[in-house]
């Protein structure tokens, strides 16, 4: 299997659909908007956005032959199988019934439990991030490069506030209220997209709880092929099925661990 040329297919079929996201957000209704939960919208955009990734992935049968899907709406059944796409045909949904931006496409490729392919795609600024391995993290074809920030005072700082907060995500905003004088905070409502800033250089780091697979995976891989960071809460690797991620330039890791997750 050729990992560049899938990822250029996987590309197109993310531009594609960012351009259904784009036309499809200016006609959208109140009346056409779902809730899930408090605070957790769900459309016919996502649904439909979903099932064209499933069958354009399902096209690609030639490259990637019987390939299972991870996806957030259920429009396919999930079946484990050596090679698993994760996809979420819209990330940052509650932004985009709000008319408000950004919002993004996130498919990644996993091999057995190993990440092996990302791509994250803005429709908005027309921004497709993508990496095949280390060193290999790109957008729009320019190589990607973390920051060189190293403490936490003067940090650039993105954060997710999740739908049900439980005890421990709450002392963790808490801690982060502690910081509010030292450094900048940001959110900016699609945990794919804000992984990728830290990828970028945009920001230093990016920390949330209550995250499903297809909210990250695409985003750490890429980060990490950029020669960023990625650990749960506990400083552990189970950021992409323990539903918290704490992502960032590397330098500024223990920092970020030491006085906002752990609030020491």
């Amino acid at each position: 299997m050729n990992l560049k040329n899938l990822c250029n297919e996987v590309k197109m079929l993310a531009s594609a659909t960012g351009e259904f996201l784009k036309t499809e957000q200016a006609a959208l209704k109140k009346k056409d908007i779902e809730l899930k939960g408090t605070r957790n919208y769900v459309t016919y955009v996502d649904k439909e956005a979903e099932s064209r990734l499933v069958k354009g992935l399902k096209g690609l049968n030639v490259l990637l032959p019987e390939a299972g899907f991870l996806t957030e709406e259920d429009t396919v059944e999930f079946e484990q199988k050596e090679y698993t796409w994760v996809i979420d045909p819209l990330d940052g949904t509650t932004n985009y019934v709000h008319g408000d931006k950004p919002y993004s496409v996130s498919i990644a490729l996993m091999r057995k439990k190993e990440v092996i392919m990302g791509v994250v795609y803005d429709p908005v600024a027309d921004e497709m991030y993508y990496a095949t391995g280390k060193g290999e993290a790109l957008l729009n074809g320019t190589p990607l490069k973390v920051s060189s920030q190293a403490t936490l005072e003067n940090g650039y700082i993105g954060f997710g506030i999740p739908y049900s907060l439980d005890e421990r995500g709450e002392q963790v905003l808490k801690n982060a209220m502690r910081q509010f004088r030292k450094c900048s905070f940001r959110i900016k409502g699609s945990a794919a997209l804000e992984i990728c800033y830290v990828a970028a250089g945009i920001s230093d780091t990016y920390f949330h709880t209550g995250l499903s697979p297809w909210d990250v995976a695409a985003g750490a891989f890429i980060l990490h092929c950029a020669g960023g960071k990625c650990s749960d809460f506990s400083g552990g690797d189970n950021y992409v099925f323990g539903k918290e991620i704490v992502a960032s330039n590397g330098l500024i890791h223990e920092e970020i661990m030491r006085s906002i997750i752990e609030g020491n």
